[in-house]
């Protein structure tokens, strides 16, 4: 089955996804009809929110609950998506899960690097799921 995304022509997809009317919008489930720019620019917002995560933490806030805010969108959006992007979705979310263990004040740096690899999974995702201009 051949499908446009993002348009570009030609691209093989998951079944699930139905489609993009003039590479411009997305099918997803429920037969939802979504801008690709309405995509790319929930996904920023999510980049942001995971960004303040560092001050959160360093600032002694509570940083758990909005990790898990994080946490739950991304598994939705995966959902409404319903085909996966498997190599980004499943590191992305095991990296959010694993900063629930770095608690100590000497686990920092690591939590750190963490949010930083996450950064970059989140943007590849948005690159991989609407290469428009941003």
């Amino acid at each position: 089955m051949k499908m446009v995304l993002c348009g570009l022509p030609s691209v093989r997809l998951c079944p699930h996804i139905i489609g993009v009317k003039e590479g411009r919008r997305m099918i997803l489930k429920y037969n939802i009809e979504v801008e690709n720019e309405a995509i790319s620019r929930r996904l920023k917002n999510l980049v942001n929110q995971v960004y303040k995560l560092l001050p959160i933490r360093e600032e002694g806030d509570d940083w758990e609950k909005p990790l898990q805010t994080v946490m739950e969108e991304l598994a939705g959006i995966q959902r409404l998506m319903n085909c996966g992007y498997p190599d980004i979705f499943f590191p992305l979310l095991s990296k959010l899960e694993g900063l629930y263990s770095l608690v100590e004040k000497e686990d920092f740096s690591c939590y750190r690097r963490t949010i930083f690899e996450c950064l970059g999974l989140l943007n590849t995702l948005r690159e991989e799921i609407c290469p428009l201009k941003r």
